[in-house]
């Protein structure tokens, strides 16, 4: 039996056909997983970059048609999204460091405790969050993005950014942190 073309794949996902997807998910995972995996150690950032590429593809389906290059585009969405995650990170470490030495050094144990306590809470409860809800909730957050920025950031519309923002606060409130 004849393989389906990438580009036949794009069509019928674009068309909403879930097999079709399926298809190319399972047709690229095996060769983008150790690509993303040479450029970072972590195994479950890894594996949650390749969801999210795929995610996007899934997300943004009407215009997967416009790929031409689908190895390329996924190697390259994947790269991007490591670059996004390696600068999400300094941005977080820069406002830890900062909190530490310049807002927390002049405080007491008790509230330098409890700042660590909070922190880790939050880091729990955002960890219960699906990666996309997750991702909106720090951007907005940690990064103050605002949902237009959001929304250009991860290809969604500003209606689900906000959507998904909401619900993962609700979320997070539920699981008392925020």
């Amino acid at each position: 039996m004849k393989e389906t073309s990438d580009i036949d794949l794009l069509m019928r996902i674009s068309e909403g056909d879930r097999h079709a997807f399926r298809e190319l998910y399972q047709r690229y995972t095996p060769v983008l997983y150790p690509f993303v995996k040479s450029l970072c150690k972590d195994g479950a950032l890894c594996e949650d970059i390749v969801q999210e590429v795929f995610i996007r593809i899934w997300d943004n389906r009407v215009k997967a048609v416009n790929i031409k290059q689908v190895r390329s585009y996924l190697f390259k969405a994947a790269k991007n999204r490591f670059l996004n995650e390696l600068r999400k990170q300094k941005s977080e470490q820069r406002l830890i460091n900062n909190l530490l030495y310049n807002g927390i050094g002049t405080e007491t144990p008790e509230q330098q405790l409890t700042f660590k306590e909070g922190m880790r809470l939050g880091d729990e409860a955002l960890s219960r969050l699906s990666p996309k809800r997750r991702t909106i909730v720090e951007m907005s957050t940690r990064e103050e993005l605002s949902l237009d920025e959001i929304a250009d950031r991860v290809g969604s519309s500003k209606n689900v950014v906000k959507k998904l923002l909401y619900q993962g606060l609700a979320m997070m409130k539920k699981y008392k942190f925020y």
